[in-house]
C-alpha cells in the first residue's frame, strides 16, 4: 500500500498521526471506545427488540381459532401461514428501502 501513495499524502498522514498522538492523552481511548461500543450494541439491542416476532400472534390464533378436528387445525395453520407470509413481506420492502436510500447516498 505504501507504494502506491504519493510523497505529500505520505507526509500528511504522518503530520495526522502526530497529531492524534499528541492528543490521546487527553481523552482515555477505553472511554471513547467503551462508549461507541455501547452505542453499537444499543442499536442492535433496539433492532432486535422491534422485530415482530409470530409468537403472539400465534397464542391469540391457537386460543381463538377452537377446534381440534382437521378442520381448525389446518384454519390455524393457514392463519400462521399468512402471517408469516405477511412478515416476510414486510422484511423484503423494508430491505428494497434501506437498499435504495443506501444506493442514493453512495454507501454501497
Amino acid at each position: 500500500m505504501r507504494l502506491f501513495v504519493l510523497n505529500s499524502q505520505k507526509r500528511y498522514f504522518e503530520k495526522l498521526s502526530i497529531y492524534c498522538d499528541r492528543y490521546a492523552e487527553q481523552i482515555p481511548v477505553t472511554f471513547v471506545l467503551g462508549f461507541y461500543v455501547t452505542l453499537v450494541v444499543n442499536r442492535w439491542w433496539n433492532q432486535f427488540v422491534n422485530l415482530p416476532w409470530p409468537d403472539r400472534l400465534m397464542f391469540l390464533i391457537s386460543s381463538s381459532v377452537h377446534g381440534s378436528d382437521e378442520h381448525g387445525r389446518l384454519l390455524r395453520r393457514t392463519l400462521m401461514r399468512y402471517v408469516n407470509l405477511t412478515s416476510l413481506l414486510i422484511f423484503l420492502q423494508q430491505h428494497n428501502i434501506a437498499l435504495w436510500s443506501l444506493e442514493k447516498t453512495h454507501l454501497i
